[in-house]
């Protein structure tokens, strides 16, 4: 029998947040389904919106469902509902049917998002009290890893397999690896005392957020950083090969770097964030994603266009890393996971708003100079 140590769990979260964090190399199957089907990429970026949603949706309003069942029911749930989403996104797409497809890869799948996002993270932490950043660290970079990951499975094997059958092999694949890390997801005698005797107290009601301004204030920040990104990973890959005319195979690395940034940059920033604070920091994110979005609308380069998104990107994913110790900061760590899961409702709203605004016209140069002037306007607001 295994013992269970830190480092089991930790490993089993970081198992379970990579198998998840595939959603982010989602861009990657586009081209692959549209050549298939004929669907476009503004017809696929809304279900890629739904999943995100849905993770938000369901890390803010199942929090106490997932306290209650524990860790490992949790993380088993998250396995079925995120494989589910797949295997039925691969039956919808040979089915040719779009709205089966919303509903497994955007609804389904996002169900799991929201259930595998929210409790490793929680759980892991618990085992490292001297070390929680570097716990939280490992855990979230984990995310962004598996779509690096992703990245480089989706094309081989759509070759191989078809679209269908690839989808059928990850979801298959994903379950078993997340039923695995599930069954390690334990939290550590002490904390299972503590969180018994705080339980009733740990939760602030939603209405009673409502009242908060600085409620208002942190979804806000999350929100406006957030659209710009999510718009971004939602087409990369045809964004660039229409933008920079990569191929394919430069695609897939495009992709892979993104994801690589988005865990850098959650490493990085939530550092940096210790060091001059949480305000300042998301001050960095906007002023520097303006910049960055002013250079993308007037560059040619491809090396140049790259670097640009991949700044961006680890802005994005910096702030998926600072915003839990800025609610931390503010509401102390025994009452963050209520405002934190609340909060998180920004990325599902903002997987709206991002691609929704980049489906409003084809010239890429108005949707730059659009989201650098969202930015700076937050930039300004910060300041007041």
């Amino acid at each position: 029998m295994i013992k269970i140590n830190k480092w089991i769990v930790a490993s089993a979260g970081m198992l379970l947040q990579l198998s998840i964090g595939s959603i982010y190399a989602y861009s990657v199957w586009i081209n692959p389904i549209h050549e298939l089907n004929g669907w476009d990429a503004h017809q696929l970026k809304l279900s890629f919106s739904l999943a995100i949603c849905f993770l938000g949706l369901t890390a803010a309003f199942m929090q106490k469902f997932v306290r209650r069942i524990g860790p490992k029911k949790a993380g088993l749930l998250a396995a079925l509902f995120f494989s589910a989403g797949l295997i039925g996104s691969g039956f919808a797409i040979a089915e040719k049917s779009l709205l089966l497809f919303y509903l497994f890869y955007g609804v389904i799948s996002g169900i799991g998002l929201g259930f595998g996002y929210i409790t490793p993270i929680s759980v892991v932490v618990k085992w490292f009290p001297e070390k929680p950043g570097f716990a939280g660290g490992l855990v979230i970079m984990s995310f962004a890893v598996g779509s690096i990951l992703a990245s480089r499975l989706i094309l081989p094997l759509t070759a191989s397999l078809g679209v269908p059958g690839a989808f059928y092999l990850l979801g298959s694949a994903y379950f078993l690896i997340m039923v695995l890390a599930s069954l390690f997801l334990l939290l550590p005698v002490s904390s299972i005392q503590i969180e018994n005797a705080v339980q009733d107290n740990a939760t602030i009601p939603l209405k009673v957020l409502l009242k908060d301004v600085r409620f208002y204030g942190l979804w806000l920040m999350l929100f406006f950083n957030t659209i710009c990104g999510i718009a971004l990973i939602s087409i990369a890959a045809p964004m660039a090969k229409q933008l920079i005319h990569i191929t394919d195979s430069q695609a897939i690395n495009f992709v892979a770097f993104i994801g690589f940034f988005n865990g850098f940059g959650r490493l990085f920033w939530s550092s940096i964030s210790d060091k001059i604070g949480r305000w300042s920091t998301f001050f960095l994110f906007y002023t520097i994603g303006a910049c960055c979005f002013l250079v993308l609308s007037h560059t040619n380069s491809p090396i140049l266009f790259q670097i640009m998104i991949f700044i961006i990107i680890s802005c994005y994913g910096g702030a998926f890393a600072t915003i839990p110790a800025f609610v931390k900061d503010i509401y102390g760590p025994n009452k963050m996971s209520s405002p934190f899961g609340f909060i998180l409702i920004a990325w599902s709203v903002a997987a709206f708003v991002g691609p929704g605004l980049i489906g409003l016209t084809k010239d890429y140069t108005t949707i730059f100079y659009l989201f650098a002037g969202i930015l700076m306007f937050t930039a300004i607001m910060c300041l007041i």
